[in-house]
């Protein structure tokens, strides 16, 4: 897969877009309001694809369902907007921009299967171009999907409107009484594939309780940056003064 990253950034929201990109993203979160109901999040799915095609390396999966999570949220799926992540549909593994793209999203669309609501996907996994050595991804991740061992499929949304539901909303829609948001309208951003646990229904959690299995160097970094900016260094060093001068005095 040949890309262009002359041009891209780290976005507002900690991974790297397209400067464009980033700079409408901004704009867009200057209109939300700053609460739990409009923050970033990823939603798992962990239903194996409807559709499996070898031939042209790619399958169909659901990436996400109107059935309410265990945090009690609920999202519409005719309130997709994949504006943002139509620009450069890359499919990443594991939200992990550290290693190459595994994948490009063809189409997302809203679907009814019987009593199912919710997003379908076509996700593409390119060939090894003529003449590439060493690994290519797409190869070692759809073999993992044709052997069943990598099943989920991870979207990051930010909500753009919410709403509480009453309990009459709740009753006409046959909602259990644990659902707690309904997301009207939301901001489709990423695209991964991943491996998690079977679970029966979607999952959606905030970007800081991500449910991949490991830690990337560059989460490591930023959470070392996090804490050297929450730190007192005028403290310390106001400290570290003190002892220095009661040591001098034969103090300590």
């Amino acid at each position: 897969m040949q890309h262009d990253f002359k041009h891209w950034i780290e976005g507002p929201l900690g991974f790297p877009m397209p400067d464009a990109a980033a700079r409408s993203l901004e704009a867009v979160l200057r209109t939300l309001p700053r609460n739990d109901s409009h923050s970033y999040r990823h939603l798992v799915m962990i239903r194996a694809p409807t559709e499996l095609n070898p031939g042209e390396r790619s399958d169909v999966s659901w990436i996400s369902t109107e059935v309410p999570d265990r945090a009690g949220d609920v999202v519409i799926a005719s309130g997709m907007d994949d504006r943002e992540f139509r620009l450069n549909p890359l499919v990443t593994l594991a939200h992990d921009y550290n290693r190459p793209p595994v994948g490009r999203g063809v189409w997302r669309r809203r679907v009814r299967d019987g009593q199912l609501v919710g997003i379908k996907a076509k996700t593409h996994y390119p060939p090894r171009p003529e003449g590439l050595e060493g690994p290519w991804p797409p190869d070692e991740v759809f073999a993992h999907i044709q052997a069943g061992l990598l099943v989920g499929k991870s979207i990051g949304f930010l909500p753009l409107e919410t709403h509480i539901p009453d309990e009459a909303e709740a009753r006409r829609r046959g909602w259990p009484d644990s659902v707690r948001l309904v997301i009207d309208r939301w901001l489709l951003l990423e695209y991964a594939c991943v491996s998690i646990p079977a679970n029966p229904l979607a999952l959606v959690e905030s970007v800081t309780k991500m449910a991949v299995g490991y830690t990337t160097f560059d989460e490591i970094a930023q959470a070392i940056e996090r804490r050297v900016r929450a730190a007192d260094i005028a403290g310390l060093v106001r400290r570290a003064v003190a002892t220095a001068l009661e040591r001098l005095r034969g103090r300590v």
